[in-house]
């Protein structure tokens, strides 16, 4: 009987044992991703232990419901978001009062999915 090639993968890939380290190589995307995540406070580890969490259960709940068989990859649609309230201070002089000038664009990015298909809500 032949030795196995400890250098053949097997036909689905593991997950890392709890404990050990991955690693991800960080293209451009990637960094743009992260610093956008990050600039509401934690760091790279937080970002994608959370990322992975999140796409997890999207897993367990779609395999759950039957939206697609188990052991595939559901496919998000779309995702809702809770409204926050921006704090506001209060007025300490005229010019902490609204501006005329035209207020900053925030980038979006050009990687935003395309709405799904079909009848949409009204706004």
């Amino acid at each position: 009987m032949a030795t196995p090639n400890p250098t053949d993968r097997p036909t689905r890939p593991t997950p890392p044992a709890p404990g050990n380290r991955t690693s991800v190589r960080v293209d451009a995307a990637l960094s743009d991703d992260l610093a956008v995540v990050m600039s509401a406070g934690g760091n790279a580890s937080d970002a994608i232990r959370t990322a992975v969490a999140m796409w997890a259960d999207m897993h367990r709940t779609a395999w759950a419901h039957g939206v697609c068989p188990d052991g595939t990859r559901p496919r998000l649609l779309a995702y809702q978001l809770e409204q926050q309230q921006t704090p506001t201070p209060g007025l300490n002089s005229r010019y902490d009062a609204a501006s005329d000038a035209p207020s900053r664009v925030r980038r979006v990015s050009p990687r935003l999915p395309e709405p799904p298909p079909g009848r949409h809500l009204p706004a």
